[in-house]
């Protein structure tokens, strides 16, 4: 039945999906109140020194561009590569053409829950002739993560679930690529992480981007998403390390968190705020050290 309402309203245009997102908004934020303390909690531990009134506002348009969001990646399910080239730029294509060492040589992408992360995979996918490949993690709705898979690889980028990350990376480690990985989400409490200072407080991030880089050698970029007006978008690369090896792990995590929290503080309103990011306790060095240990262990066993 979900599937069905996703693809009943995929057909519509996209202006009249808009004006079904004004009236959830209010809805989401008013009367259902989605996250809403989840959201104020998040906004008030990140920018403690600004005024009720200026995170206030920052909650109202961010519940906007949440269902924004939600209506475009539903309405991008049905639109073509020309849809995406007209309503998202690129301001800087030829990095990933370096990096990649023209089409030659995989790149890891890292990206954040800003902007319109989705439409950002089809924009490349009109851009650029390489493969493409997203990492993912399932969904809670069955219908909604069938919906979202499908249309991801639309254009052919193909799926990664993250826990066959690793071993999806060594079997196709010849085969130039793509490949996209959203890096701001909670880690597990069980996961291998790297803890630095994030938005006012100190947070976990998972590991696993930035192992994998090193595993393989694979460049690493950034993708930041900036929402110029509503439906319209630009997208700037930023070079995170051509070797790394060199920069490290730590360095490479470092260097996402950092250019991350500056895309949030210029544009406050358009990261997912609803994110339960920090209900997980934040690891001590010598639990994260276990971790790492016990990570390390599970990645050497040979497959069956």
């Amino acid at each position: 039945m979900t599937g069905l309402l996703y693809r009943g309203l995929a057909r519509l245009p996209l202006a009249w999906l808009y004006g079904l997102s004004n009236c959830v908004a209010v809805l989401l934020q008013h009367v259902i109140r989605y996250r809403r303390q989840t959201v104020e909690d998040n906004l008030k531990q990140a920018f403690p020194d600004a005024s009720e009134h200026w995170r206030r506002d920052i909650r109202r348009t961010f519940y906007g561009n949440l269902c924004d969001t939600t209506v475009e990646i539903i309405s991008g399910s049905r639109q073509p590569k020309s849809f995406f080239t007209d309503r998202m730029t690129i301001s800087n294509p030829e990095l990933l053409e370096d990096l990649s060492q023209q089409g030659q040589q995989s790149v890891l992408v890292m990206l954040a829950h800003q902007g319109n992360w989705e439409w950002m995979l089809h924009r490349a996918a009109a851009q650029y002739d390489m493969p493409m490949a997203f990492v993912y993690k399932r969904l809670h709705s069955a219908a909604a993560d069938e919906f979202s898979l499908r249309a991801r690889g639309r254009f052919g980028a193909s799926a990664i679930e993250m826990r066959e990350t690793a071993r999806n990376f060594i079997r196709h480690r010849r085969t130039p690529r793509l490949i996209y990985m959203l890096a701001d989400q909670s880690p597990g409490a069980r996961e291998r992480v790297y803890v630095t200072h994030f938005l006012n407080r100190q947070t976990a991030f998972f590991s696993g981007a930035a192992t994998l880089a090193k595993a393989t050698g694979f460049p690493v970029a950034y993708a930041r998403c900036r929402r110029l007006r509503r439906g319209y978008f630009d997208i700037e690369l930023i070079e995170i390390c051509r070797d790394p090896v060199e920069m490290g792990e730590d360095g490479i995590l470092q260097r996402y968190a950092e250019l991350t929290e500056a895309s949030i503080r210029e544009c406050p309103d358009d990261w997912l705020w609803s994110n339960r990011r920090w209900k997980h306790q934040v690891p001590t060095a010598a639990d994260n050290e276990g971790s790492a240990s016990s990570s390390s262990e599970s990645q050497s066993k040979p497959e069956s």
